[in-house]
């Protein structure tokens, strides 16, 4: 399967999520490109859908979660994934924070040239 920018395969795709994008996207590495997939979690394998290839990353949509993360909540509005205001109400509130927080102490890091000496943690 050539993986060039262009037309989408049809097919759906299994993989297993590696992390969480900035954007609440699950983060996936396939052939060694690295794949967003709307509506995963970091740990789960899902069945998705490429919506749009790219020279340097892809994009898909979950189409089934076939093992889901322990992180993983019914979202609280009805609209969750119609809508796309909300990208993370299918996560757990306190993982939510984390994943807020590590994203923040990530930008100090990158942008700043800090990192504080200790931050508390929710788990």
């Amino acid at each position: 399967m050539s993986r060039r920018r262009g037309k989408p395969p049809a097919e759906a795709i299994e993989v297993e999520i590696d992390s969480l994008s900035h954007e609440g996207r699950g983060v996936a590495h396939i052939n060694g490109k690295t794949t967003f997939i709307d509506g995963a979690l970091p740990g789960e394998i899902v069945r998705f859908h490429y919506r749009r290839l790219h020279s340097r990353f892809d994009e898909g949509i979950v189409e089934a979660v076939l093992q889901a993360s322990p992180d993983r909540v019914v979202p609280a509005c009805e609209h969750f994934g119609i809508c796309g205001g909300c990208s993370l109400q299918h996560l757990a509130p306190q993982a939510q924070i984390k994943h807020k927080q590590d994203v923040l102490l990530e930008q100090f890091r990158h942008n700043g040239g800090v990192s504080p000496d200790s931050h508390p943690r929710y788990a």
